[in-house]
């Protein structure tokens, strides 16, 4: 009976933190951002994890988006998950200079390391905004690197990886490279974990890259909750019942 009670008590637990977790996520994308259309969807593995995303309204004119994964998954991910966001959150000026408040998120990880003697790593992508004209800076720490589509290509649709990706973070120092991109109107910005991608069917075969730009190419005239959607449909039925093995996270954006 005590084993039954103990038992419970963890699952009630377990059952809590998930919903703050999922509290902590944006449960709808914003809608104040007249240029974009967005949309995201999560889905943890352990009931809590380590995958996150978030949009910060910088100012009138500017947002930042973000995607990250602190490696691992569970109850420890979900908490360093709740710190990172916390952070980002936070509300100083670094926020609209993607270098500058990576490489402050980066000393937090590792000074957190530290004091816990365990490292943290991370993955991020981080992206500033400016809505009028499209302009964006952003920097890759580790993280899959997002696909650029463009629809308004004279020659047809083209599709191709966005960026580069440096190290991760909460390893050592970091300096990573800001990197510049007009968004423009007709492009779609796909971002996404590794467990995405990673995710495995019976025969042990991975969803991969192709199948992911396959379905971005197919959802061409797909709004973006359409799209996640999608993704996250043939990304369960790949796995054939298979139990899921990370957290999985997609972002889309659409400039218009």
């Amino acid at each position: 009976m005590m084993a039954h009670k103990v038992t419970s008590e963890h699952e009630l637990d377990l059952a809590l933190a998930s919903e703050l977790q999922a509290a902590l996520l944006p449960s709808t994308c914003p809608h104040d951002c007249p240029h974009q259309i967005a949309a995201a969807r999560n889905r943890m593995c352990a009931g809590v994890g380590g995958d996150f995303y978030d949009f910060l309204r910088l100012n009138e004119y500017q947002f930042a988006l973000v995607i990250g994964d602190v490696v691992g998954h569970g109850v420890r991910a979900s908490l360093m998950m709740a710190q990172i966001m916390g952070f980002l959150r936070s509300g100083h000026e670094k926020r609209s200079r993607p270098t500058e408040i990576i490489s402050g998120l980066n000393d937090m990880l590792i000074e957190l390391g530290d004091r816990i003697r365990v490292v943290v790593p991370c993955s991020i992508f981080y992206v500033v905004v400016d809505s009028p004209s499209g302009i964006c800076f952003y920097i890759n720490a580790g993280h899959p690197r997002p696909i650029l589509y463009d629809r308004s290509d004279g020659d047809g649709d083209v599709l191709k990886p966005f960026g580069t990706s440096s190290m991760l973070l909460g390893v050592e120092e970091f300096k990573g490279d800001e990197m510049c991109h007009t968004f423009m109107p007709g492009q779609r910005l796909v971002l996404y974990t590794d467990g995405i991608t990673e995710a495995h069917s019976p025969s042990d075969e991975q969803f991969g890259i192709e199948r992911l730009r396959d379905i971005v190419v197919r959802c061409a005239g797909c709004t973006p909750d359409t799209l996640v959607d999608t993704v996250m449909n043939a990304v369960n039925e790949f796995r054939g019942g298979e139990e899921q093995e990370d957290d999985q996270t997609i972002v889309v954006v659409d400039r218009i």
